[in-house]
């Protein structure tokens, strides 16, 4: 299974992590729980009762729940949810939008309204519908490898034994909640035995569609990469690059390239009951700005000279 890659993200200046783009969510767990990733990879030592102090809330048993979906936030905390991620007044009225919507999921003609309403209040949102069980799945790199993991030929459904099995880190409480989730989506398949198997679901998603699940998956792998250089024989891994001049009009020539080779690559080698669980991953970007970032950058040095000579 592969999951295609996009787009940029900035600092926040309120918790000091990545910051969010709500507008990139169409589901407010799946935005709290990116939230939680964050702080969790940046500091190991969070915790939510660390969150909840700065939410202003008594305990965590209101906050988990939510993030559960065992319960949605009041008016009490959806307002300290907007304060603590400090949002300007559009991305707050969209965050209150989406916890609206979740409440009347269930009476679809309110929806309706909503959506329509929210169509028109935020037209520069792009309504892709992804919930939180969704978002988890792409969004963590093991999921997607656990479901390759039962094509392997001594493959043991036990949360202990692939955990071990992995290189990098993962829990067998994480493993667990993975397979049911994989389950759930149909990613997954129990036959007539109960044993595993691969299930012919899917996710679709379209190649440069700028979803905040596939970048973490993307920058996951990445650390994965990182420590497979120094932590894995040369023997069962292969890292190259190349660095060359192109012409910008030949990008989505390069891109198209890539994705053949990949889907290629994949074509030939996948197989059931194979011995390991692999990962092909290809990156390609400009190491410098392109032509037009390049002649923008000299008009701004430019000005800067010029009035600095007149200042003079």
């Amino acid at each position: 299974m592969c999951i295609n890659a996009p787009a940029m993200t900035t600092t926040n200046r309120v918790t000091n992590t990545i910051q969010l783009d709500v507008g990139k969510f169409a589901d407010y767990r799946a935005f709290l729980l990116s939230h939680v990733q964050d702080q969790k990879r940046n500091n190991p030592d969070w915790t939510y009762g660390m969150w909840v102090k700065k939410l202003g809330l008594k305990d965590t048993s209101s906050i988990t729940k939510i993030i559960q979906g065992r319960r949605e936030p009041g008016t009490e905390i959806t307002d300290k949810l907007v304060h603590y991620f400090a949002f300007k007044p559009k991305d707050a009225q969209y965050f209150r939008d989406l916890v609206r919507l979740h409440k009347i999921k269930n009476d679809s003609r309110l929806a309706v309204l909503l959506l329509e309403k929210m169509g028109k209040d935020h037209p520069d949102r792009a309504f892709r519908l992804i919930d939180d069980k969704t978002f988890t799945l792409i969004s963590n790199w093991y999921c997607i490898a656990i479901r390759e993991m039962v094509r392997l030929d001594e493959f043991f459904e036990d949360p202990n034994w692939i955990s071990k099995r992995m290189n990098f880190k993962v829990t067998p409480t994480e493993v667990s909640k993975a397979i049911d989730m994989l389950l759930q989506a149909g990613l997954l398949r129990r036959d007539k035995n109960n044993n595993l198997k691969i299930a012919e679901g899917r996710f679709h998603t379209k190649n440069d569609f700028a979803s905040e699940a596939i970048k973490r998956y993307h920058e996951a792998s990445l650390d994965n990469a990182r420590l497979a250089i120094r932590n894995l024989p040369v023997e069962q891994r292969e890292i190259t690059a190349s660095v060359l001049t192109m012409s910008c009009e030949n990008i989505p020539k390069a891109k198209e390239l890539i994705r053949e080779f990949k889907d290629r690559f994949c074509r030939l080698l996948e197989e059931d009951k194979g011995s390991g669980t692999f990962q092909i991953q290809i990156q390609f970007f400009p190491l410098t700005k392109i032509q037009k970032q390049q002649k923008l950058a000299k008009e701004e040095i430019k000005s800067k000279k010029e009035t600095s000579n007149e200042s003079i």
